[in-house]
């Protein structure tokens, strides 16, 4: 169950006042994820953002993307997040799925959620020196895997020389501390716990190396269940605009909100890298995404930006 501990008067009190919605509130299901990115959709649903915008939220958790999009394409939720590769790539296999929000981005440069790691006193100075060594990946054939590998390459390596080995992100720090792994490519609370206990250094920042400002996070609704429910997702977008500013207002709030939300301890909250959430569309980052997924494989022919930007969508579109 998700943590619903109460907002402070002044939290609340800091959210514009808007128009009450007089007709009855347009009833939802969000599905979410108890990861940081997502803790927008908690201060929307606890901040009373949902409500003042006519909608009436459920919060639904599932424990991985995987599962969140099965239960989105079943019917179980209207709303889902997932990183758009993974979106991308589903809907090359006929998935329906419409973006119409994104969420957040990846820095242009480290501290960001994601790292190549070694152990502090590893002799690896470089991605170079991984050639012929066993790095940890959390998932395959994804824009997360293939983001791994473009940075191997850009650092003058040869990703097809790594041994890349498949291994459960919380699992990853214990088995780079135990010598059991030459190096992780791992995302946060990790990153950051290795970071700040001495344990592990960052060789290389995952997503801001591979595509400074890349797209690592957007909202999606089926095509079908857009055509008959357009007025509720434009209320759900307007919320999750006024979520993300909200949590830009106040860092500090943030990380609270952060911490409620994914039941974190507090104190490693406060040394994480604060999301870079943010609604705007920068399609040039989009068609890099793309096209470095085509590249790799993942995607099986080449695509354009605008096919996933849907017109919903477009209003946040920016650098064009």
């Amino acid at each position: 169950m998700l943590n619903r501990r109460a907002f402070s008067a002044s939290a609340l009190a800091a959210l514009s006042p808007l128009p009450a919605f007089a007709q009855q509130p347009i009833k939802v299901k969000v599905g979410t994820l108890k990861m940081a990115s997502l803790a927008t959709a908690y201060v929307a649903k606890n901040a009373g953002i949902f409500a003042r915008h006519g909608l009436d939220a459920e919060l639904v958790e599932f424990r991985d993307g995987n599962e969140a999009v099965s239960a989105h394409q079943g019917g179980a939720v209207d709303f889902m997040l997932t990183i758009p590769g993974t979106a991308m790539s589903a809907s090359e296999r006929s998935f329906d799925l419409v973006m119409i929000m994104q969420n957040e981005t990846a820095r242009d440069k480290g501290p960001d959620v994601g790292a190549v790691m070694v152990k502090a006193d590893s002799p690896v100075k470089s991605l170079k020196d991984l050639e012929g060594k066993r790095v940890a990946l959390g998932s395959v054939k994804s824009q997360y895997s293939v983001a791994v590998e473009r940075v191997f390459t850009l650092a003058g390596a040869d990703p097809r020389k790594v041994d890349f080995i498949n291994i459960p992100f919380f699992t990853m720090a214990d088995v780079l501390r135990n010598g059991g792994i030459d190096a992780i490519a791992a995302l946060d609370p990790w990153v950051t716990q290795l970071l700040s206990t001495g344990a592990g250094r960052a060789l290389s920042w995952i997503y801001a190396e591979s595509i400074p400002f890349q797209p690592v996070g957007a909202w999606y609704v089926k095509s079908s269940w857009l055509e008959k429910n357009r007025e509720a997702t434009k209320r759900f977008v307007e919320a999750m605009k006024e979520a993300i500013d909200y949590m830009h207002a106040d860092e500090s709030r943030a990380r609270k909100s952060v911490a409620a939300f994914t039941g974190m301890d507090p104190a490693l909250v406060e040394k994480m890298p604060i999301n870079a959430w943010s609604y705007r569309i920068d399609p040039r980052k989009w068609q890099a995404v793309a096209d470095m997924l085509s590249d790799n494989g993942l995607l099986e022919k080449k695509h354009k930006a605008e096919e996933y930007i849907s017109d919903v969508a477009r209003p946040y579109v920016v650098g064009q």
